[in-house]
């Protein structure tokens, strides 16, 4: 009895045949006989290739008839139904995997390259910075978010999505690849990688970073140009004749190789010259349990090339710290090496104690000093010099506006009944060119009120030095001015006041208040002055 299998490969021949046959009964010339036999020749293996994706989708869908929640034979469909070009099928596969296992990594990265294909460029964005979310380790998601950037035309958005891939894998080729195409393309980019750089991927246990169905090598593996995509006709990396693992088997399985992805990466550098040559030394060495060699090899590299800094330290600033902690002493310079660690951690001032420290030793004996090392401590602690004075400079200056605010508070304060008020004098000019024009108003009413017309004036042209366009200090300085024509006759005063209300006519918007008061006054001020 024939198995269904050979029963499909059998109709799928009786089909062939049958059209092979209608072929030859058309070809009556020699020329239509040989063009028929070549499109047979053409057809054939296109007909296997589909047979074998077919028979594979049949086996999957019987094994999730069996196993509905198989999680791996739901990835598997959807990656059959991507492989044949029915993409429709395949995102409903991923759908009914995301109801199964809303945080599955592969689904969302997988989507994100179906709807990056059809041209749904924002869907897409959404699926990777979903699959971000859930394995924020993987740097191929950054790299297919850049490719679906530069789809879209936005370069910076592609260079950053470039540049967090390369963080995560400073050697992942393709990456690299594009950023340079980019960074050194100016207006004429190269045009996109082909689909092959973002095909449809599988977890690689070694590294959790995906891997291409079908078990080639991951591609940020490779160090020459991509491979092409796989064929449909490779076999399946998974043994469908195997009983299907349970959903939580597959969930333990994929939560210890995310454990074991976040394990720590002892990176090397990929710059090149000597720099990097002593940064990678430092490396080994901190890799061997040599962690004084490691902290004079790194110091001397990111005090040649301070760019060094942005590499991955591997660790080495934490260890360090933790060696010198109770005995820096227990190195040479470790009073240095101490401080620098600290500084470079982000406390300023915690380092500046052990570097002031190392330069007092070193000052006094010069035996083991070191100029570089000198110098640098110099440098960090004149910067926290500069910013401590600049620090007391900002506290002096809010300590006096604060005065000045309290003194204009204390002149509204009423004066109790039956105790003499004492003349106050005038706030200095410092005091008043930190005052608020409410402020300097407040204090000049104040010493018109007490009849010390002068004071005022004095304290109003002050405030109009570094507010000249003022109309509230230029209308009360205009009104002392008046008052000081009227009360004591001085005629320069008057001349003052008719040039300030003719500059707020001319200021204050037609048909206001100010607009009206200064034209009244320049009419009335005209008949007096001479």
């Amino acid at each position: 009895m024939e198995t269904k299998k050979q029963q499909s490969s059998s109709l799928s021949k009786h089909a062939e045949s049958d059209l092979v046959l209608l072929l030859f009964r058309l070809a009556n010339t020699a020329s239509r006989f040989v063009l028929a036999v070549c499109f047979c020749l053409l057809l054939q293996p296109v007909s296997l290739e589909a047979s074998i994706n077919a028979g594979r989708i049949y086996q999957l869908q019987q094994r999730l008839i069996d196993n509905p929640r198989d999680i791996e034979a739901h990835l598997n469909l959807a990656m059959e139904y991507s492989l044949a070009n029915n993409f429709v099928k395949a995102v409903e596969a991923y759908f009914v995997l995301l109801r199964i296992d809303p945080n599955n990594f592969h689904a969302y990265n997988n989507l994100g390259i179906l709807y990056k294909k059809s041209g749904q460029y924002r869907d897409s964005l959404h699926c990777y910075k979903q699959a971000e979310r859930i394995n924020p380790d993987s740097y191929w998601v950054p790299y297919n978010m850049g490719l679906c950037y530069e789809a879209m035309g936005r370069m910076q958005e592609a260079r950053e999505s470039y540049g967090r891939a390369l963080s995560l894998n400073p050697s992942f080729a393709q990456a690299l690849q594009r950023l340079r195409a980019l960074s050194e393309g100016g207006d004429n980019v190269p045009l996109l990688p082909g689909l092959e750089e973002s095909q449809i991927y599988l977890v690689d246990s070694a590294t959790s970073q995906p891997k291409a169905y079908g078990g080639r090598q991951p591609a940020a593996d490779v160090k020459t140009e991509p491979a092409r995509p796989v064929k449909t006709a490779t076999a399946p990396k998974t043994d469908l004749q195997k009983p299907p693992e349970t959903a939580e088997k597959i969930s333990e399985r994929l939560a210890k190789e995310k454990e074991k992805s976040k394990e720590v990466k002892n990176y090397r550098t990929t710059r090149k010259g000597a720099g990097a040559s002593i940064f990678n030394q430092a490396m080994d060495a901190l890799d061997a349990g040599n962690v004084e060699k490691a902290l004079e090899l790194y110091v001397t590299c990111i005090l040649a090339e301070r760019d060094f800094l942005a590499e991955p330290e591997n660790g080495l600033i934490k260890k360090g710290l933790e060696y010198l902690k109770e005995r820096p002493n227990r190195m040479t310079n470790g009073q240095f090496y101490r401080g620098l660690l600290i500084y470079i951690s982000g406390n300023l001032e915690l380092a500046v104690p052990d570097l002031k420290s190392f330069l007092e030793t070193s000052g006094s004996s010069k035996k083991n000093a070191n100029s570089q090392f000198v110098e640098e401590a110099s440098r960090i602690v004149a910067r926290h010099e500069a910013e401590k004075a600049e620090r007391e400079a900002k506290a002096k200056e809010r300590a006096d506006a604060l005065a000045a605010a309290q003194m204009a508070a204390a002149a509204q304060t009423p004066v109790a009944s039956g105790s003499e008020e004492t003349e106050r004098p005038r706030p200095s000019d410092f005091v008043l060119k930190r005052m608020s024009v409410e402020q300097i108003v407040e204090e000049a009413d104040r010493l018109s009120r007490e009849s010390r017309l002068s004071d005022a004036v004095a304290v109003l042209e002050t405030g109009l030095a570094s507010s000249p366009d003022d109309l509230q200090l230029l209308m009360k300085s205009a009104n002392a001015y008046t008052d000081m024509l009227l009360l004591k006759g001085d005629q320069e005063a008057g001349k003052m006041a008719l040039a300030r209300f003719e500059k707020i006519y001319a200021k204050a918007p037609p048909n206001s208040r100010e607009w009206a008061v200064a034209q009244e006054m320049i009419a009335e001020l005209k008949k007096r002055v001479r």
